[in-house]
């Protein structure tokens, strides 16, 4: 970390911050692959689970930009804390669940207090010179990959020995990451308040609307996340109807049965567990070689276009080789976008309003992971199972394209 950090008490904050956004998401991945099992021990149908998933990234979707208002105008580091505290608390609600009620109320909860990767990457931004912007941002991307990643399998192993196990153990470490935000963190001395900043309203749309250079990025984020929460969200079903036997299963499966999905999961989850390690690795050390080479506008172009390539393999693959070759392209691709595309928006955005804006790209990847599961679901019942691939790597290719555009016309701004 000495090379992303101005100095030392920084670069103490900066592994906070990181260990803090680690924490927390491996409470986060702990809890999400365990929703079908418990919406299913309490006889919720298919529309139901939906809506559980969906319900936490709707709140997100509205409340991400307040928060980020708030932390510019208040500060990062009590965000950041109390965001943590207040999702502890959703997590023992989580955990006292006996019915779909108290799951919904946990999961909305949840959604209220997902503030921290906005305010971690505000905090990010503060503490970073432009420079190394990208390699700060890919430092969280890495602690949130690797959290994801590793909470299935602690979550997996937890359910065994109660229902309510998981719950609490994803409270206790997110009580453990705000003890050690309030042991760690320190106000940026380059964060300066913005006592003007409305916390309500819809400034910061119509900002980013009237402004090419962050518009753009905030819509290239959309559809990378758009299209990724598509492919997550049928690759099981795909895998059980193209190739039943690298499934578990000894033929095709057109509408599978929760009971086959979820019989399935373990072995999607070795397959999400690569992905996301390897992004996390690629977030976290291959990003910091090539930003200084290649900069960040040209790899915004190579993310969706390696993404988009993937995904097209998985379409029409005709062999399950097909789709590990995608699987091997697609967290390079993924690795190299998200903190790329981050990187320019906090380097676009006035210094009084990164968290603002960072939390309104949140907002929009949060629209993106309620719409792409939708999308990609039409697809397969309405067309084939190959289909929400090859119409991800369509929407990844336009926004290739557009990259390709932004960096013609904004490159040279962002000359390393």
């Amino acid at each position: 970390m000495n090379d992303v950090a101005k100095n030392p008490s920084q670069r103490g904050a900066l592994l906070a911050v990181v260990l803090t956004v680690f924490i927390d998401l491996l409470g986060f991945g702990i809890v999400i692959p365990l929703l079908p099992i418990y919406s299913e021990a309490y006889g919720a149908d298919e529309i139901s689970l939906g809506l559980l998933f969906a319900s936490f990234s709707a709140m997100q979707l509205i409340f991400a930009p307040f928060w980020g208002r708030l932390s510019d105008r208040f500060g990062r580091r009590p965000i950041l804390i109390g965001g943590l505290l207040g999702t502890s608390a959703a997590y023992v609600l989580f955990g006292l669940a006996r019915g779909m009620p108290m799951l919904f109320a946990s999961r909305l909860l949840a959604g209220f207090f997902g503030a921290n990767v906005p305010t971690a990457q505000a905090y990010i931004a503060d503490i970073t010179t432009p420079e190394n912007r990208a390699k700060g941002m890919g430092l969280i991307g890495a602690a949130f990959g690797l959290g994801f990643t590793f909470g299935p399998l602690i979550g997996g192993e937890l359910v065994g020995v109660g229902m309510g196990v998981p719950g609490f153990v994803a409270a206790g470490l997110s009580l453990v990451a705000a003890f050690v935000g309030f042991r760690l963190l320190i106000e940026p001395k380059t964060h300066a308040p913005n006592r003007v900043t409305r916390i309500f309203g819809f400034e910061t749309v119509s900002d980013a609307l009237r402004q090419p250079r962050i518009g753009v990025v905030i819509l290239l984020y959309f559809l990378a996340i758009l299209s990724f929460s598509g492919f997550e969200s049928m690759f099981i079903r795909f895998g059980l109807a193209r190739f039943p036997q690298s499934f578990g299963m000894d033929t095709s499966v057109g509408k599978a049965t929760m009971d086959q999905i979820m019989a399935s999961a373990p072995i999607a989850g070795r397959y999400m567990f690569f992905i996301g390690l390897m992004a996390a690795l690629v977030q976290g050390g291959l990003i910091r070689r090539l930003v200084p080479r290649f900069g960040e506008t040209k790899l915004i172009i190579f993310g969706p276009l390696a993404l988009g390539i993937a995904m097209t393999l998985i379409g029409i693959a005709s062999t399950w080789h097909f789709v590990l070759a995608a699987c091997v392209l697609m967290p390079f691709g993924f690795g190299v976008n998200n903190p790329s595309l981050n990187s320019l928006l906090s380097r676009t955005t006035p210094p009084d309003r990164q968290g603002a804006f960072l939390g309104l790209n949140q907002s929009m990847g949060s629209l993106a992971r309620v719409v792409g599961p939708m999308v990609g679901a039409a697809a397969f019942e309405y067309l084939n199972p190959g289909a929400p691939f090859l119409l991800a790597g369509f929407v990844l290719g336009v926004a290739t394209f557009m990259a390709l555009i932004y960096h013609r016309h904004f490159g040279s701004e962002f000359s390393h």
